[in-house]
């Protein structure tokens, strides 16, 4: 067997190792299609349906050193998508959509020091609160205290990205489980069925379930 055989019989191996590939890039293409349409419809209606029946989220989000939003209900929702051009057709790239969580209860702190009141300044504006600011002063008209009075909002924010390459559903959410956190999970495919979507919801709606398992690092990968 000479030179040339070698190089035949590696050619042949390259070949078949790139047809391989290039199938199983097909078939994780098609899957992740598959499942981020099921996805997109699953929490279209599900949007839908808290729109009427405006839960309670049991969840309750720290805000440490300045209190705590609890018995936040239901107030808003909307979902969108974006799609890319694939293999000469167009696939599903993200599902976006957030949900506001509110209450008629607001928060209240105070701070009798300069220093201490723009820490909480700081943390309201780094958490997206809308709030209001009042200066209290005493008889030398000089600021004495300061009162914050916020709303008690969370607005969770959710994208999920299909990793066509990967086969796997990839999924960040700001303020799903702490406030001003972002959690991200990698999901396969071919285990984001119908039940799986029941435990993702439930994670949403803060009660327990088995979602959490696929938690990973936020930036393990590019959302």
């Amino acid at each position: 067997m000479g030179l040339l055989d070698d190089l035949k019989k590696q050619a042949e191996l390259v070949k078949t190792q790139q047809i391989s590939q290039e199938a199983l890039l097909e078939e994780n293409v098609e899957r992740v299609e598959e499942k981020m349409k099921r996805t997109f419809q699953y929490l279209n209606d599900l949007l839908k349906q808290l729109a009427v029946l405006k839960p309670v989220n049991p969840r309750v989000f720290s805000l440490p050193g300045l209190g705590d939003l609890k018995n936040l209900g239901f107030a808003e929702s909307f979902i969108d998508w974006r799609k890319k051009r694939l293999n000469d057709r167009d696939h599903f790239d993200s599902i976006n959509f957030f949900i506001r969580w509110g209450s008629s209860e607001v928060l209240v702190i105070e701070r009798d020091m300069p220093a201490a009141a723009q820490k909480v300044r700081d943390a309201l504006f780094g958490y997206r609160l809308k709030f209001e600011e009042e200066e209290i002063k005493g008889q030398k008209g000089t600021a004495t205290k300061w009162r914050f009075t916020s709303q008690s909002a969370v607005v969770t924010d959710v994208k999920i990205h299909a990793e066509h390459e990967r086969g796997t559903l990839f999924i960040t959410a700001k303020n799903l489980e702490r406030m001003g956190i972002v959690d991200a999970f990698a999901v396969p495919a071919q285990e984001f069925d119908d039940a799986l979507l029941e435990e993702f919801a439930k994670t949403l709606l803060g009660q327990p379930g088995t979602f959490r398992k696929y938690r990973v690092a936020p930036g393990a990968r590019p959302a």
